[in-house]
């Protein structure tokens, strides 16, 4: 699973901006014991929430940011990546596609 930040991270972010975890966890929305879960690394935030708080310690998203536009551009030349039509590469619905429907096709 890819992690945006660690639960050493977060607490580093949290002490930077001079935070209690029951703040932090109030910014995203979660209990202060989830919170101190992320930080242990027990669980996992998700990525809009470090990115939340992130910003909400006023630490620089830019340089993140550009690097996930740079994955994006990589990832674009494979089977014409579109954000627009997403599952477009899905298996078939239909129940036995990949066999021949009749023997004379074999």
């Amino acid at each position: 699973m890819f992690r945006l930040v660690s639960g050493d991270d977060l607490k580093r972010m949290r002490l930077s901006c001079n935070r209690t975890t029951a703040e932090m966890a109030k910014k995203i929305g979660v209990t202060r014991q989830t919170y101190e879960k992320y930080e242990s690394g027990t669980s996992q935030i998700s990525l809009e929430d470090g990115l939340r708080l992130m910003i909400y310690c006023k630490i620089d998203v830019g340089p993140l940011l550009s690097h996930f536009a740079g994955l994006k551009k990589l990832f674009s030349q494979y089977k014409e990546f579109d954000d627009d039509q997403p599952n477009r590469y899905r298996a078939s619905a239909k129940k036995n596609h990949l066999k021949p429907e009749k023997l004379e096709d074999l």
